[in-house]
């Protein structure tokens, strides 16, 4: 079995946590808020106050955390980052979805101090985080991602190999653009059900069988019609990945007019409070709308 560290004890660190220690790993824990790792330490993990501590002498350093900034401060702050600490030829791997241009500097700062760089950012939310069925879109030498495999399928089912370190973060910025769209079509289509008085879960059914319909999308589209805005993703989150996915098609000199329509109306949502919320809640604005016009 392998010592990890994971830093970041948010509602999917704090599961991918929990999945390693049941797979028999000696798993290291930290999270800004220490309390945070409590859950974890009484399952068997070894907490500690900071990033560089808990990374010392562990064969695999594992981030998820919210954004660049919270990325940037677990990895390479020079008084507590991860790196500082981690041996030469042990593997870091990001497994949160941000900017290409921050992972690359993830790339370099690894490189710097011998060792190896794994972006793998997972598709999936809690229910997939708690089943242990995320896929995981990694990037990293052929070689290392032969030895970082177990290790995500531990807390995943399915461990897709896109490339080079980048071409992970790159690929999931795509994907959560498809995602993004998802949720906003899904919000629009339920929402004029629900107005037009028919019945909704029928015609979602109905619409469900056919072909332009994803799994996924039906299933948000479920919990739309059943109001159930159990946090998953949030809002917030889907500003923050479309938005990513627009700089990183602007960069290529690549338009994106479909995600900057969808990032609108994540963005909206967020100006209007919802940015904590479930995407689910989309919905529920829309329908706010439709009952008042000059809302809209």
């Amino acid at each position: 079995m392998s010592k990890i560290a994971v830093l970041g004890m948010g509602a999917m660190g704090s599961r991918m946590a929990k999945a390693l220690i049941e797979a028999g790993h000696v798993v290291h824990v930290y999270n800004l808020v220490p309390s945070a790792c409590d859950p974890l330490v009484a399952m068997g993990a070894i907490a500690f106050e900071t990033p560089r501590l808990a990374a010392k002498g562990v064969d695999f350093a594992i981030a998820m955390v919210w954004d660049d900034l919270a990325s940037a401060r677990v990895w390479l702050d020079p008084e507590i980052g991860a790196l500082q600490s981690m041996e030469r030829g042990s593997i870091a791997l990001e497994c949160a979805t941000l900017t290409v241009e921050h992972v690359a500097k993830l790339l370099k700062a690894a490189d710097s101090h011998g060792i190896e760089f794994v972006s793998a950012p997972m598709s999936g939310s809690l229910p997939e985080a708690e089943n242990k069925t995320l896929i995981f879109t990694a990037g990293a030498k052929s070689e290392i991602f032969n030895k970082v495999e177990p290790i995500l399928l531990a807390m995943g089912q399915k461990i897709n190999y896109a490339g080079d370190p980048l071409d992970g973060v790159s690929l999931k910025l795509v994907i959560n653009s498809k995602l993004a769209l998802e949720y906003a079509a899904m919000a629009e289509m339920v929402a004029f059900l629900v107005a037009s008085g028919k019945d909704a879960k029928r015609y979602l059914d109905i619409a469900a069988s056919t072909a332009p319909f994803s799994a996924r999308g039906v299933r948000e589209a479920r919990y739309m019609l059943d109001g159930n805005e159990t946090v998953r993703v949030k809002i917030s989150q889907l500003v923050k990945d479309s938005s990513n996915h627009i700089a990183q098609c602007k960069s290529h000199g690549i338009a994106c007019p479909m995600t900057e329509a969808a990032h609108s109306v994540f963005k909206n949502a967020c100006a209007e409070g919802y940015g904590e919320l479930d995407a689910a809640a989309l919905a529920r604005i829309y329908q706010v709308a439709h009952a008042h016009p000059q809302a809209a």
